[in-house]
């Protein structure tokens, strides 16, 4: 018998999901600090929308300021189509043994998602259609009446119900997450589908909360594209798409909304140029067109490659060779962008490259010629007469033998001349 209890509960569950109506794309929104909400189209009571609210992973909303209460009416708005009023219950009671408070903004009410605030409740709260009954014995809910069909809804405020016995058009639960994903926003999809953890489903967001699963329509060859927005380094993300998201096959884009555009759709009757090249694309040299780095005239009709990354830089071109990359963001009518350069004129420039380095190269052989191939000191010496060779140091026994030697021949010379007669002495005497 017991195990029957916890079926019973969730058969009793997914009956209340299946009596409320399912909300469409625009019946669920979420702030980018992490609080979504959404709006169920259904006539049940406070305590069956209680319990949807609670399977959905979320609960009844709260409206504790005047910031969140436009929040709701701002998503109201797109729900009540048919004028008149409209009744949606949030999580407003006052409990059992709670008396009425007529000088307190909220009558004695409180939200369930907190603490009673009492004395604390914001002034802009204390509008209600009705003043509520008396009581100190019945637990009595509340629900949130807007006028449709007028601005802003007004009048609105809150209605005492019963809690079990009415039933309201519908309720609004709140869900809470820690952050959310920004939209993508990519160029060229078709489409957009955000699977919600909550259950839900939507067409356009501006934030999602972690779980959310996201399908992207291409046009172009990528196709459908799923992402998933998740915790990552830098905060919640989308993953699972490794390349740029949807780019314009055309190349050209909005510049307001970055959608994609057609050629024949961005010229204005006087000539003007309306829209600017998006991702992957230049402006051509006629500022009237977008076109491809590396893409020769004004035509624009070449799709971008497929191969470009998520940082908006091309692995290659058609031809084979690199391509520059491109700008990451897109360019504007006013902006000067130049085209890739013609085939002369690159090889005009490569041609004086060549001739530039081989000048340099000869000069730098010249120099190593004059600096190297000759010695230190033959470099030092010329045109200078070279240098007497230095005497010999004399040895002072060479010096002292050598002065002997003399000596002694002069003392023989000396000897020789005093033995040998001198011409006077042989002359004969004269007659």
């Amino acid at each position: 018998m017991r195990g029957a209890i916890p079926l019973c509960v969730l058969l009793h569950a997914s009956s209340v999901l299946c009596r409320a109506e399912e909300p469409r794309g625009n019946y669920t929104w979420c702030e980018g600090s992490g609080a979504c909400y959404s709006v169920h189209l259904a006539q049940v009571s406070f305590g069956r929308a209680q319990e949807a609210c609670a399977v959905r992973g979320g609960a009844l909303s709260t409206a504790s300021g005047e910031a969140e209460v436009r929040a709701i009416l701002a998503l109201l708005r797109v729900v009540a189509a048919e004028p008149g009023s409209w009744v949606f219950w949030l999580g407003l009671v006052r409990r059992q043994q709670q008396c009425t408070q007529m000088e307190w903004p909220l009558r004695g009410f409180s939200w369930l998602a907190g603490p009673q605030q009492a004395q604390g409740e914001p002034k802009e709260l204390d509008k209600w259609v009705k003043e509520p009954s008396r009581s100190c014995l019945t637990r009595r809910c509340a629900g949130l009446q807007v006028t449709a069909g007028r601005q802003d809804l007004e009048p609105w405020g809150w209605k005492e119900r019963t809690c079990k016995g009415n039933t309201t058009q519908g309720y609004v639960c709140k869900y809470q997450y820690n952050g959310t994903c920004p939209a993508p926003r990519p160029q060229g999809a078709r489409s957009l589908l955000y699977s919600l953890p909550y259950q839900l489903h939507s067409a356009a967001l501006d934030f999602s909360p972690p779980g959310t699963e996201l399908v992207v329509a291409c046009a172009g060859p990528q196709g459908d594209v799923r992402l998933l927005c998740e915790l990552g380094r830098g905060g919640y993300n989308w993953t699972g798409a490794g390349e740029q998201l949807c780019p314009c096959p055309s190349g050209y884009q909005s510049p307001s909304t970055g959608a994609c555009m057609e050629p024949e759709d961005c010229t204005s009757a006087q000539g003007a140029f309306l829209c600017v090249c998006a991702r992957g694309f230049l402006l051509g040299a006629d500022k009237k067109s977008c076109v491809r780095p590396g893409h020769i005239g004004g035509s624009a009709t070449a799709a971008p490659d497929p191969t470009l990354s998520a940082g908006g830089t091309v692995a290659s071109s058609s031809s084979g060779a690199p391509s520059p990359p491109s700008s990451p963001q897109p360019s504007t009518a006013g902006e000067v962008q130049s085209s890739s350069s013609s085939p002369t004129y690159v090889f005009i420039l490569v041609a004086l490259a060549v001739v530039t380095v081989v000048i340099l190269v000869g000069a730098v052989l010249v120099v190593f010629k004059l600096c190297f191939t000759k010695s230190p000191s033959s470099a030092s010496g010329a045109g200078k007469e070279p240098a007497p060779a230095a005497a010999p140091e004399s040895d002072p026994e060479a010096t002292t033998t050598s002065s002997e030697n003399s000596l002694e021949a002069q003392g023989d010379t000396a000897e020789r001349l005093q033995g040998e007669p001198s011409p006077e002495e042989e002359a004969p005497p004269g007659n």
